[in-house]
């Protein structure tokens, strides 16, 4: 048999992906993948930026709504408005403690734009009580006090002796009451505490209850932290409740006026102890008898560092000059913290009304 070749007509020619065809869709594929990545890369810096910015919001709100709900208790149960500023002696069972004042809020101003400190004190009682008073002198080192009611009182509570013109103000602790007396059983005071030996008949006898004592600080871990004064044991219970917070400004609202006439009103915010009454004397007790309210801001950031480089400026906050008193923008120091500008902070301000040393009339 004889082999028969296809004639040239009949031959179809097959043809494949040359060179220049895998060059360009290879070309087109990486366009596409740098597409790709360039919206997935924007996509996430948008999302940190977003979520970094949301973090910092809800920590300076729950910051500053704990700070809030404690500062508006400042004053509560102190007793009568002349005792405040006394000095506050006390022990410890035989020891002698540090002296306090009685504040209401104490703030110590942070050097150099550094986070102030606040203090607040209260008493522990959750209801409002008017302040007994003794019924027969009371010799300091004796363990008993006579007075004229032992409504609220609980053995435990601490108690604040307060007489007019006395500038020192023992706190006692009540060891026992016993039924149906106007006796009070307490531990005896060393009589080296105190200058005066015998508080007279009609002297304040406050009741604060289960002190509290509230101090709120920033640690080096940016945390704004809260110490809870333990009076049983002496000893300061601290325990951080939000993250992310650099700064923590606050400025108290003094009633300046030469003549408290009317409504009590704000005239003058100042960080620092001031003469509202103009005597001479900054932060005497006339003068803490003037503070009406407090303005606090409390500044958080970020938890991580902006992708969008290191520009951020500097937080500020409304506050009065302390030179003028005039309201105007200032900045609050963050530049103390490293890489401070690659970071995006909030400020939250809030201005508190001190309610129970507005209202106090006893």
């Amino acid at each position: 048999m004889r082999f028969m070749y296809p004639s040239k007509k009949t031959v179809r020619r097959i043809q494949g992906l040359g060179l220049t065809d895998l060059l360009v869709g290879l070309a087109i594929g990486l366009l596409a993948t740098l597409v790709i990545i360039k919206v997935a890369l924007l996509f996430e810096v948008r999302r940190k930026s977003t979520t970094g910015i949301a973090d910092a919001q809800m920590n300076a709100s729950y910051a500053l709504a704990n700070l809030t709900r404690d500062v508006r208790m400042a004053g509560h149960g102190l007793g009568p408005a002349e005792a405040l500023g006394c000095i506050v002696r006390r022990t410890h069972g035989t020891t002698v403690l540090p002296d306090w004042s009685l504040w209401p809020v104490t703030l110590i101003d942070g050097a150099n734009g550094a986070p102030d400190t606040l203090l607040v004190l209260s008493s522990g009682k959750a209801q409002s009580l008017t302040a007994a008073q003794l019924i027969a002198p009371y010799a300091v080192g004796s363990d008993v006090m006579m007075v004229n009611s032992t409504l609220g009182m609980l053995i435990g509570d601490r108690l604040l002796l307060y007489e007019s013109g006395n500038t020192q103000c023992p706190l006692i602790g009540v060891t026992n009451i016993p039924i149906g007396e106007y006796r009070i059983r307490h531990s005896a005071l060393p009589t080296e505490l105190l200058t005066a030996a015998v508080y007279q008949e009609g002297a304040a006898v406050i009741n604060l209850g289960a002190i509290h004592r509230q101090r709120y600080t920033i640690n080096a871990k940016n945390q704004l932290v809260v110490e809870r004064y333990d009076a049983g044991a002496d000893q300061w219970q601290a325990s951080a409740f939000a993250s992310d917070v650099v700064s923590l400004q606050a400025q108290l609202g003094y009633d300046a006026r030469t003549t408290l006439s009317g409504a009590l009103r704000v005239t003058r915010w100042s960080a620092t102890a001031f003469d509202a009454n103009a005597n001479g004397t900054a932060g005497d007790a006339d003068d803490l008898r003037r503070i009406l309210a407090i303005r606090i801001a409390v500044v958080s950031r970020s938890a991580e560092r902006s992708d969008q480089g290191c520009s951020s400026a500097m937080p500020s906050w409304r506050a009065a000059n302390e030179a003028t008193g005039l309201m105007e923008d200032t900045p609050i120091a963050v530049n103390i913290i490293q890489d401070w500008a690659c970071y995006r902070y909030r400020v939250l301000q809030a201005e508190i009304p001190l309610r129970n040393l507005i209202w106090s009339d006893s």
